[in-house]
């Protein structure tokens, strides 16, 4: 019997990059994503046939659809998630409800939803696509830090909780990936001013987060460059590289008021 995959976030970037490496190896797969038109998009580029959900993982009600619509897989990938660059106090309740629910509370949600399975089954894979950001302090992306290292932290900590039971908990934490989800967080001028080594191939992170998780790791964080600067996260040097990197340019200031 193939072993089943569920993926959130499967319709682009890191999640179609995992369907695809999974697909080559004969997994059954669940996709997820909020957009139908892209889900079916990303079905079409895999080789075998795929079982898709459309849902919005920002709301409790889109975690209920996967769980309805979908069994317990043998490995979990949560990976949905957007960008958002944001001054404190300017995102409206509903848009910091959502934004948090998507990045941590909806994958503790579809977590617990999972998790007692695997133990029951006494085997099972689980896999949290998190990011650098919850390392390090991000400006104006407080929310966005704030809820990966929320989610972090759930997923170091349910690593050693469950790890006596045969279940594997993985969080991945990858920094600049080649993904379309900066532009549409608005940030384009990102791909312009962080240089070209700085940026990951979503089949990198794919690949050296499949490998750590299947060794049993609680974390990974992919790409050489960031694991050899990862002692340096938080520090004042790398808080003033990272923002002289990342600040707006003249140009970009006139189209964002805020900076």
């Amino acid at each position: 019997m193939a072993r089943h995959a569920l993926i959130t976030g499967g319709s682009s970037g890191i999640g179609l990059a995992y369907a695809q490496y999974l697909d080559r190896h004969g997994w059954q797969l669940t996709l997820s994503a909020q957009t139908p038109v892209k889900l079916n998009q990303a079905q079409r580029s895999l080789e075998h046939p795929a079982d898709i959900v459309p849902a919005n993982l920002a709301l409790p009600t889109g975690v209920v659809e996967i769980t309805r619509h979908s069994a317990v897989p043998d490995l979990l990938i949560a990976n949905a998630g957007i960008t958002r660059s944001a001054v404190v106090g300017t995102l409206s309740a509903r848009e910091s409800s959502e934004l948090q629910y998507l990045l941590c509370g909806g994958v503790i949600d579809l977590v617990q939803w999972a998790a007692p399975v695997m133990k029951q089954r006494g085997s099972g894979r689980i896999i949290i696509i998190s990011s650098i950001a919850s390392e390090t302090p991000m400006p104006k992306s407080a929310i966005y830090a704030s809820a990966k290292a929320g989610i972090t932290a759930f997923g170091r900590s349910i690593h050693r909780e469950l790890k006596p039971y045969g279940v594997s908990v993985t969080v991945s934490l990858p920094g600049y990936v080649k993904t379309n989800i900066h532009a549409r967080a608005g940030l384009q001028h990102l791909t312009r001013q962080v240089p070209g080594w700085m940026w990951l191939e979503a089949s990198q992170v794919v690949t050296e987060t499949e490998r750590a998780s299947l060794a049993g790791r609680e974390t990974i964080i992919p790409g050489w460059v960031y694991r050899c600067t990862r002692p340096f996260l938080g520090s004042g040097l790398a808080d003033r590289a990272w923002r002289s990197l990342t600040r707006r340019r003249a140009k970009d200031r006139d189209r964002d008021p805020s900076e």
